[in-house]
């Protein structure tokens, strides 16, 4: 995408212009925006790692294979607000953010297994950046301007079904639709000797289809687990418009071109000693040199960006009949490292959560905090930091019970 190309290196790093507001210009490179760590709260709380837990409030977000585990409806969302400090040297801005980071159900169908939905973001491609230089040493009263504000990103539905063979193994498969929009706008703008202002719009919109695929196998008290994406070529409809104040004319122009979002694979496993404790960790890779294009492919872009996460769950007295309620909270923290789609371009990121039960309905309300730090170790005076809090609400409840005794 040649456009993005041509902004990394001036909303980045500009020796002339400062920063006025900015979120994540590291989207820059990537053609799909930045993604976002999926799965429910128990999950997330545990660094990302779900695939190879076996948890039926996880529906089939981390690893659809876990819809063997239900034997209840149960319904999970989750909501996260980001407090966003970017700084490039002497320069630095602050931002903030609420978002949707998902919605999840499932219902058991006996001894056809279960199935369930979700609805997670993918991706998201915001940007607001503004540039100024002063001219006025060389021309009085010169100026301008450069602009850049850039929305939108991928949301992903999936609908699956999920079965336990033999009362051992655990399978899943879940069908995706990837949905994908963007909106970039350049303007540029001079005062002084020539007032002019020139606005360049571009939208990108796709839809795709893909599966989602995934096994667990427990071996006593480890569980081991396997989850994959793929998604299918498509079409995507680009829009253009230029127009500006010294020229009336107004250039329209529109085309379609062929694009196949990457694919990826994680393998992830979980140890839980006891009632007290579980401990698990995923490794992840989405597949970049697998991502396809007409359209401009980056040609900074890794061939495969790996993720690490890992985490551990901890609850003080989980058997007591009368426990106190700090007893029964489930403690988490966990750990992310990902690699960035843009080369030199990482993620970093802590969690210290606490599962709060809501008792009357056996469900649990979830409270994480978060750190991440993003760097590009190209450049060592730019940092993101984001501090995040999520809220997650899990619930679930068994509507029937067969029983084989008679009274």
């Amino acid at each position: 995408m040649q456009y993005k190309n041509r902004f990394i290196a001036v909303v980045l790093f500009s020796a002339l212009f400062s920063a006025v507001a900015a979120q994540s210009p590291l989207v820059l490179s990537s053609p799909l925006g930045l993604q976002r760590p999926g799965g429910c709260t128990p999950s997330l709380a545990l660094g990302g790692a779900g695939t190879g837990i076996g948890n039926d409030l996880l529906g089939l977000t981390a690893n659809p294979a876990n819809l063997g585990t239900s034997n209840r409806t149960t319904f999970s969302t989750a909501v996260a607000g980001d407090f966003l400090f970017l700084s490039d040297g002497d320069s630095s801005s602050q931002h903030m953010d609420m978002n949707l980071r998902v919605i999840s159900l499932s219902v058991p169908l006996g001894t056809f297994g279960a199935i369930g939905f979700a609805v997670e973001p993918y991706s998201s491609t915001n940007i607001q950046f503004r540039a100024f230089k002063d001219y006025s040493n060389y021309i009085k009263g010169d100026s301008a301007e450069r602009g850049l504000r850039q929305t939108g990103g991928a949301i992903n539905w999936q609908f699956g079904w999920g079965y336990t063979l033999m009362k051992k193994a655990r399978i899943g498969l879940a069908v995706k639709r990837m949905n994908f929009n963007e909106t970039h706008v350049e303007i540029k703008r001079t005062h002084g000797t020539l007032n002019d202002r020139f606005i360049d719009s571009t939208r990108i919109h796709f839809t795709t289809n893909g599966i989602h695929a995934g096994i667990q196998v427990p071996f006593s008290k480890f569980t081991v687990g396997l989850s994959g994406d793929y998604y299918l070529i498509t079409t995507a409809k680009r829009k253009w418009e230029k127009y500006g104040t010294q020229d009336s004319t107004v250039i329209r122009n529109s085309d379609d071109f062929e694009i196949k979002p990457p694919p990826s694979l994680t393998i992830g496993a979980s140890w839980e000693p006891g009632a007290q404790w579980l401990l698990a960790a995923d490794v992840g890779a989405t597949f970049w040199d697998m991502f396809f294009t007409q359209y401009n492919k980056p040609s900074s872009l890794r061939e495969n960006a790996i993720t690490v996460s890992g985490g551990a769950q901890f609850i003080p007295a989980p058997n007591l009949l009368t426990p106190k309620f700090y007893e029964i909270i489930q403690y988490r923290c966990g750990m992310r490292y990902s690699q960035l789609p843009g080369l030199d371009s990482y993620e970093a990121a802590a969690t210290l959560s606490a599962g709060l039960p809501m008792q009357s309905s056996g469900g649990l309300f979830d409270i994480i905090f978060e750190y991440i730090r993003r760097k590009n170790t190209r450049f060592d005076n730019y940092t993101e930091n984001i501090f995040s809090i999520k809220l997650g609400v899990n619930g679930g409840r068994k509507w029937g019970q067969s029983s084989d005794g008679s009274y």
